[in-house]
């Protein structure tokens, strides 16, 4: 194929991936990437905040699940079934804090935060907290976004980075005394960690600041992908 002329083929998810041409051009790729074309190929751009938020959303829906069958059976007097039913809700739970944390590591990471924003802090929340405090407006949410980040990352690096330990049991909220870990990656800390990581990204794109003007452009593409991820999550409580 020469310069004059451009191909196109059909992306997964319908987006359109056009090559060749002397213009470049864009189409949306399955997960909300991007595909441009130039003259000399194609370069591709994929949001891996997206797809972390999707999988933590799709977790906690499990484990919400698992705790209402739990909850069910325990009530019922089946005690054994029960706590097969905790290790579902503890396996889907961690996964969904994990990906929360791994999506907010994703967007300090995307091409929004330029490299001056970077290491400006102590420490991995810090520096996502500062960085984003210099692309966007995040004035009102300052205060509070402390206290939420260093707790979900503080749950994602205790899974992530585990001492193991004989620790005593902890409170449940169904079926009573348990293992720490177990009591403390539940159906609530799932939903937690979602909610605050969707909130994050819903304040981002609703409060770009002006310069550079890059950064309103990306909220505006953005701003979809959020809604989008808003929807699922009350999709799971209809």
């Amino acid at each position: 194929m020469n310069d004059d002329h451009q191909a196109s083929a059909r992306l997964s998810g319908g987006g359109q991936l056009s090559a060749g041409g002397s213009v470049g051009s864009a189409a949306d790729l399955c997960g909300g990437g991007k595909v441009v074309a130039h003259p000399g190929g194609i370069t591709i751009t994929t949001h891996l905040w997206l797809t972390w938020m999707e999988i933590a959303i799709e977790q906690a829906r499990l484990a919400r699940r698992a705790r209402a069958e739990m909850k069910r059976l325990y009530d019922d007097g089946d005690s054994g079934a029960a706590l097969h039913l905790l290790s579902q809700e503890f396996r889907a739970s961690i996964v969904a804090v994990a990906a929360s944390a791994h999506a907010m590591d994703a967007l300090y990471g995307s091409l929004v935060i330029p490299q001056t924003a970077h290491k400006l802090a102590q420490n991995r929340r810090g520096n996502i907290r500062e960085a984003l405090k210099r692309v966007f407006d995040t004035g009102k949410v300052n205060t509070p976004w402390v206290a939420g980040f260093e707790w979900l990352f503080q749950m994602r690096d205790a899974a992530a980075h585990a001492q193991e330990g004989a620790l005593p049991p902890e409170p449940h909220p169904v079926v009573g005394r348990t293992g720490q870990a177990h009591a403390q990656y539940t159906v609530e800390a799932a939903e937690r960690a979602v909610d605050f990581a969707l909130a994050v990204l819903r304040w981002c794109v609703d409060h770009p600041r002006s310069k550079p003007p890059a950064t309103v452009k990306w909220t505006t593409d953005m701003a979809p992908m959020v809604t989008r991820l808003e929807d699922q999550r009350s999709a799971q409580d209809t």
